[in-house]
């Protein structure tokens, strides 16, 4: 039996190329507030509707504004999504009532698909989805970790690991079919790896110290993430199509979330700044006047960044110049999670000063 219900309750504009209105995306009955996880191109959003008592529900709400609550596993209600194909298949991970984790995809009814676990192994979780609806993630026996890919067919295949390593996870895929992530080596190590689309693995090297982490993969191959330097500095690092990781330029220790859009540019957060890299040359997203510092989010293939500036939410162009995106009466911040190839924006909204707070999930067009 299905579980999700269907219900369609404002009908939003399409896409005009501007996120220059915001749009509340409907509750299900119950639910007093909700936040987003995911976009895809055709504007439907993945993510969470909470109760009063905290209890959260997975959520799709489609472009035109229909919201479909996604179906528990085994009579649970918990999960979370990782991303999003294009025909609005969900993938990520199913709670079962015992608290367990196991890897899963939804489709565009809300239907849920238990993704293979092989004999041996207890749990998983999905990290990534292309448009082909292939998942990458990890598999679990309980004691280790191995980075796994699973087909259209929901059928799963252990990724090969280069000798000495003990486990690994995949992290993200591309269109191709390409696949990044890092894998385990003795002395608590990590390495970065590709796995291309026959199977191999590929090395990426690191930065000279213990860890390299990929977090993403374009369809030209381009690999970003983080890794350490010979010092132990986490540093915003970039592996082109055949290469190995370099640090990008222009930048002090302390970087993290790092994102890469369709035409090579790449956005993170170092220290208290954040930086687009593009070309090789690094340009700093500014602050909106009179606000707080930045943090950025995203960024899509056009290369129009999204993140906050203090309370505001905002989106960044190529110069890094600011724009406030407006917030639903009685909301004093706002926090862009996703922007798509269409600047369609998705993200959270909230009463200013409230704790703990109550993000409401809400749209830009």
């Amino acid at each position: 039996m299905v579980l999700s219900t269907i219900v369609t309750v404002l009908a939003l504009p399409p896409a005009a190329g501007g996120a220059d209105t915001v749009y509340e995306l409907p509750l299900p009955a119950g639910s007093t507030h909700s936040t987003v996880r995911a976009m895809n191109n055709a504007g439907d959003v993945v993510g969470h509707a909470f109760g009063d008592d905290g209890t959260g529900r997975l959520v799709r709400w489609g472009a035109d504004g229909s919201l479909t609550l996604l179906q528990g596993a085994g009579g649970g209600s918990g999960g979370s999504a990782a991303g999003m194909a294009e025909d609005g298949t969900v993938a990520g991970s199913a709670d079962t009532p015992d608290g367990v984790r196991h890897p899963a995809r939804w489709d565009a009814s809300g239907r849920l698909t238990r993704l293979e676990e092989p004999s041996g192994f207890v749990e998983g979780e999905v990290l990534d989805v292309n448009d082909a609806r292939v998942a990458v993630g990890h598999l679990s026996t309980g004691s280790a970790v191995f980075p796994a890919r699973w087909g259209a067919d929901g059928r799963a295949v252990l990724l090969r690991l280069p000798a000495r390593a003990t486990g690994g996870t995949a992290t993200a895929i591309n269109g191709t079919g390409e696949v990044t992530g890092h894998v385990s080596l003795p002395g608590d190590r990590t390495r970065a790896v590709l796995w291309d689309r026959t199977g191999r693995v590929h090395d990426l090297g690191s930065l000279g110290g213990a860890y390299a982490e990929p977090s993403d993969i374009n369809d030209r191959g381009t690999v970003v993430g983080l890794a350490t330097d010979a010092d132990g500095t986490w540093k915003a690092a970039q592996a082109p199509r055949g290469g190995r990781l370099k640090a990008l330029p222009s930048q002090e220790a302390g970087a993290r979330g790092v994102h890469l859009g369709g035409s090579d540019v790449v956005v993170g957060n170092v220290k208290d700044r954040s930086l687009r890299w593009s070309g090789g040359t690094a340009v700093e997203l500014r602050w909106v006047a009179g606000s707080g510092p930045t943090s950025v989010r995203g960024v899509n293939d056009a290369g129009t960044s999204i993140g906050t500036s203090g309370a505001y939410a905002v989106t960044w162009d190529a110069q890094g110049k600011p724009a406030a995106l407006p917030v639903p009466a009685g909301a004093g911040r706002g926090e862009p999670v996703a922007i798509n190839g269409a600047g369609v924006v998705a993200g959270n909204a909230a009463e200013p000063g409230t704790w703990p707070v109550r993000w409401r999930a809400v749209v830009w067009r």
